[in-house]
């Protein structure tokens, strides 16, 4: 199968998700994914043929750990298993479409946790007359921050979620140590206000990403 074969499939696959989508909408994206079937003669076996599970190692950089506090709960959401490798890289193991897509959506709410920060600290900045230690209120902010986006990420992901992780272990063999990292300080009033910023994060399924969700 070429390549763009299996991006075609992906993108009528997107649209054939129905998650997080109205009546209207799903009914537009169905039509239009019936046209493209009929296009490029693409039958259900073909849309349903079993993929086989697969590891991809994402981009090393992670400031304050945001990846590394998103990566679980992002890994649920998007049917695949998020685990750290020995160099202490974020990971997933699943579906090459899923793993796309967890791949894709990590590194979109990492920009966007970012985002938010750099515009908190720009209003710490306005206000002169405030004391704040740099350190302390960033890494509260983006621990309030993330806290937020995993919740949502929970309540969002798919109630079969433990069941297809553990199917994606088995068909590996992998072997996994689960672990935990050190309690950090917060400063409660930082954490709040990246709790509030998490609040705005919307997840958005685009056909153009082959199945891909953005975050506004």
């Amino acid at each position: 199968m070429t390549e763009a074969r299996k991006k075609m499939l992906e993108k009528v696959r997107a649209m054939l998700n129905t998650e997080g989508r109205t009546e209207a909408e799903i009914m537009a994206f169905l039509a239009k994914a019936r046209e493209l079937m009929a296009t490029y003669d693409i039958d259900e076996s073909e849309l349903n043929a079993a993929e086989k599970a697969e590891v991809h190692k994402t981009a090393p950089s992670d400031p304050y750990d945001i990846k590394k506090g998103l990566s679980v709960n992002v890994g649920k959401f998007t049917s695949t298993k998020a685990f750290k490798d020995r160099e202490q890289v974020i990971c997933f193991a699943g579906k090459p479409g899923d793993i796309i897509f967890a791949t894709w959506l990590l590194d979109t709410l990492q920009r966007f946790v970012m985002r938010a920060l750099r515009n908190y600290q720009k209003e710490l900045i306005k206000d002169k007359g405030k004391f704040h230690s740099n350190n302390l209120t960033s890494a509260s902010f983006v621990a309030g921050c993330a806290h937020r986006i995993n919740e949502k990420l929970a309540e969002l992901a798919p109630k079969n979620w433990a069941v297809t992780q553990e199917l994606i272990v088995k068909e590996l063999n992998m072997s996994l140590v689960k672990s935990r990292g050190p309690s950090k300080r917060l400063s409660e009033k930082d954490a709040a206000a990246g709790i509030k910023a998490g609040n705005s994060a919307r997840f958005d399924r685009p056909v153009e990403a082959g199945g891909g969700k953005y975050l506004k």
